[in-house]
C-alpha cells in the first residue's frame, strides 16, 4: 500500500512540475535588456577620426562604427581635463558639484593612487544605476577617479565603490615618467642642496669630536642626524614641497608607485609595462564579453582606452604604420582594439542587441612634445584652443557614435549640440529603464545631464537648455541651445601665443591666466560661426538680449547652486601618501 502511495505522489509530482514548466513556456518570452558597451578614448581629438574628416590616420573600426550609427558633431565634454570630464561622464553631473575640481594653486587632476581624493562615495555613476537593474558591470582600462586606498594599501577597490563588479585597469593614468628611467638615489653635487646636506653632516661630526664626546654619545647623535639628513633628502627629493607645484613627485616614484596595473584590489604589474598594454586590456574586455554572452542578464562594459595620452607607445607590429608619426600609431592601434572589441560582440552574436557608445574625454593636447621635441598631441579639427582649456570649444568639441545595430538609425550625423553629461539618462531610456529618479527613488542628486535617446531614435530636438563650461570651478563660458539656434558667451579669454591657440610651447594653459571680458563678454553665433571668428557686435539688439539672458542664467546658477571646497585644496588629502600606496604582493 506504501509502495502505491509513494507511486501516485511521485506521479502526481511529475505532472505537476510538467504543468509548471508548460505554463513558464507558455508564459510570453521577455526579452533581455540590450548590453552597454561605453568606449572612452583618452585625449582624442575630434579631427583625428577619418568619420570626422581626417585624412593622415586610418581608423576603419571607429568609421565603421560611425557607418553603422549615429555620429555627433556638437558633442562636449563637461570638462576638459580628465578627471572631472570623466567623472561628469560616469555621474550626469557637474564634477564641481562635488569639488572634484581644482582651485588657483591646486592640481586639477588627481595626482596619486595613494591619496584621498576621489569620486564621493555618494555620487551615484551610471554602473550604480545598471546594478539596481541586475547588469553585470565591469571597469577596464584608465580609471582616474581615485582609489581610496586604506593603510597598507588595503581595500583598494576603486570602480568597485562605485557600481562596477570587476575592474582590470590603470588606477592611475599614463604620463611620461611611466617610461622614465631615472633611479631612486639621485645626489647631485652640483646642487646647493645636497651641498648644504654633505656640510651638515660633516660639520655635526667635527662638533661632536671637538666637543670630546663619548663614543656612545657620538654613535647616537650621529645616527639621529643621519636620519633626519636622509629624511631630508628623501622629501627634497623625491617630493616637490618645495615648488609651486606642490602635489608632484619624482620621475621614480611616479612610475614605481603611479605606474601600475591592478585586478580587483590587487596589483598584478608594478611598474606598468607600456608595449602591448593596449591588447592586454581589450584581450581583458573581449573575455568578459565571452564570459558573459549568454547570461540571463545583461552586461555594462566600460572600456576606457590608455590611448592617445602620452607617452606614445605601441606594439612593435603597429608601429610606424601611420602617416601621422608616432601619434598616428597610437590612434590606428587604438581603433585596431575598438575593432576588436566590435568583433568579440558579433562572435557572439551580440550586435542588436548591444548599445555602443564611443567617445573622447576631451579634446587634443597642443602642447604634447616627445624627447625630440616633435608635436605628438591631437588634431582639434578648426576649433580654437585644446585640453586644459575650460571654454575653447577645441578643448571640449569631442567625437561621440552611438550604434544599437537594428534598433538606432544607421549612416547619420546629428549637429545638435549633446554632452558627456548626457550618457546616464540617454543609457537608462535607451535599455528600458526608468528615469534616474524612478530607478533610484532615495537619491536627492540632481542630474545636469539629459536624455537624448528621442534624438537618437527619431530625431526629436531635447528641450532647450544651457550648458556651463568650467575651467577648475570657474564658469568661463556658457552655451544656449534654443529653437534651432546656438550661441556661446564667454566670459574669459586665453592670453594666446600670437598666431596660435595655445598659451605657450610646452605647458596647459592656466585657468587663472586670463583675460577677464566683464560687462562685455564675447558672444558668438555657433550655427553661422562654429569655428569662433566673428563675434557678434556688442551694439547690437540680438548681443543684448542673449547675453542678458545668459548672464541672468549664471547669476541664477551661482545663487542656487554653491560649489563646495575642491577636494584638491586639502594639501594632506592631495599628495602622495606612502602609507595608503597598493604594492604587488611578493608571493
Amino acid at each position: 500500500m506504501a509502495e502505491v502511495q509513494m507511486w501516485v505522489w511521485a506521479i502526481a509530482l511529475h505532472w505537476a512540475l510538467a504543468v509548471m514548466v508548460l505554463g513558464e513556456e507558455e508564459q510570453p518570452h521577455q526579452p533581455r535588456r540590450p548590453n552597454v558597451v561605453v568606449l572612452v578614448a583618452d585625449d582624442l581629438g575630434i579631427g583625428d577620426l577619418g568619420c570626422y574628416g581626417n585624412t593622415t590616420i586610418n581608423t576603419p573600426n571607429i568609421d565603421r562604427l560611425a557607418r553603422e550609427g549615429i555620429k555627433l558633431t556638437h558633442h562636449l565634454a563637461a570638462a576638459p581635463i580628465c578627471t572631472p570630464s570623466r567623472a561628469a561622464l560616469l555621474t550626469a553631473r557637474y564634477p564641481a558639484r562635488y569639488g572634484l575640481v581644482g582651485e588657483e594653486g591646486t592640481a586639477s587632476v588627481i595626482v596619486h593612487i595613494a591619496s584621498k581624493v576621489g569620486l564621493p562615495l555618494d555620487e551615484v555613476t551610471l554602473a550604480t544605476a545598471l546594478s539596481v537593474a541586475n547588469y553585470t558591470t565591469a571597469a577596464v582600462g584608465k580609471w582616474h577617479l581615485g582609489h581610496r586606498c586604506g593603510f597598507l594599501g588595503q581595500g583598494c577597490h576603486g570602480p568597485q565603490q562605485h557600481g562596477f563588479q570587476s575592474f582590470y585597469g590603470i588606477p592611475f593614468t599614463l604620463v611620461e615618467d611611466v617610461s622614465s628611467s631615472d633611479p631612486f638615489f639621485i645626489f647631485p653635487m652640483d646642487d646647493p642642496f645636497y651641498q648644504v646636506l654633505v656640510s651638515l653632516w660633516l660639520v655635526s661630526a667635527l662638533t661632536l669630536w671637538w666637543l670630546k664626546c663619548r663614543r656612545s654619545v657620538i654613535s647616537v647623535c650621529m645616527m639621529l642626524v643621519t636620519l633626519a639628513l636622509i629624511s631630508s633628502w628623501f622629501l627634497h627629493t623625491h617630493y616637490r614641497f618645495h615648488t609651486q607645484k606642490w602635489w608632484q613627485v619624482s620621475r621614480w616614484m611616479n612610475r614605481h608607485l603611479n605606474g601600475i596595473l591592478m585586478h580587483d584590489d590587487k596589483v598584478v604589474e608594478q611598474p606598468l609595462v607600456l608595449e602591448g598594454l593596449s591588447q592586454r586590456l581589450v584581450d581583458f574586455s573581449i573575455k568578459f564579453i565571452a564570459n558573459h554572452s549568454q547570461d540571463q542578464h545583461p552586461f555594462f562594459l566600460y572600456h576606457s582606452f590608455a590611448h592617445v595620452h602620452t607617452p606614445m607607445f605601441t606594439a612593435p607590429d603597429m608601429a610606424g604604420r601611420s602617416k601621422h608619426g608616432r601619434y598616428g600609431d597610437n590612434v590606428e592601434e587604438m581603433d585596431a582594439g575598438v575593432g576588436n572589441i566590435l568583433a568579440a560582440l558579433t562572435e557572439h552574436g551580440l550586435d542588436e542587441n548591444t548599445i555602443v557608445y564611443f567617445l573622447s574625454d576631451h579634446g587634443g593636447e597642443l602642447e604634447a612634445l616627445d624627447e625630440e621635441g616633435l608635436h605628438v598631441g591631437g588634431y582639434n579639427g578648426g576649433f580654437k584652443g585644446g585640453k586644459g582649456m575650460g571654454a575653447a570649444e577645441g578643448g571640449i568639441r569631442v567625437p561621440g557614435i552611438y550604434r544599437w545595430s537594428g534598433h538606432l538609425p544607421a549612416g547619420i550625423t546629428l549637429d545638435t549640440p549633446t554632452s558627456l553629461l548626457d550618457m546616464m539618462p540617454t543609457i537608462l531610456q535607451l535599455t528600458g529603464l526608468p528615469p534616474f529618479h524612478d530607478l533610484l527613488p532615495h537619491c536627492p542628486q540632481k542630474l545636469d545631464g539629459v536624455s537624448i535617446a528621442d534624438l537618437l531614435i527619431s530625431g526629436v530636438h531635447p528641450p532647450s537648455r544651457s550648458l556651463l563650461h568650467h575651467c577648475d570651478q570657474a564658469i568661463h563660458a556658457v552655451r544656449l541651445v534654443q529653437e534651432g539656434l546656438i550661441y556661446k558667451m564667454h566670459m574669459v579669454g586665453y592670453k594666446w601665443l600670437p598666431g596660435s591657440t595655445q598659451c605657450h610651447r610646452t605647458t596647459l594653459c592656466s585657468c587663472y591666466d586670463v583675460d577677464d571680458y566683464g560687462h562685455l563678454p564675447l558672444l558668438f553665433n555657433l550655427k553661422e560661426d562654429p569655428y569662433e571668428d566673428h563675434p557678434i557686435p556688442s551694439n547690437t539688439s540680438q548681443y543684448a538680449q542673449v547675453t542678458g539672458m545668459l548672464k541672468q542664467f549664471v547669476a541664477e546658477w551661482k545663487a542656487r547652486t554653491p560649489y563646495p571646497p575642491s577636494q584638491f585644496k586639502d594639501v594632506a588629502n592631495t599628495i602622495l601618501s606612502p602609507w595608503l600606496q597598493p604594492f604587488k604582493s611578493l608571493w
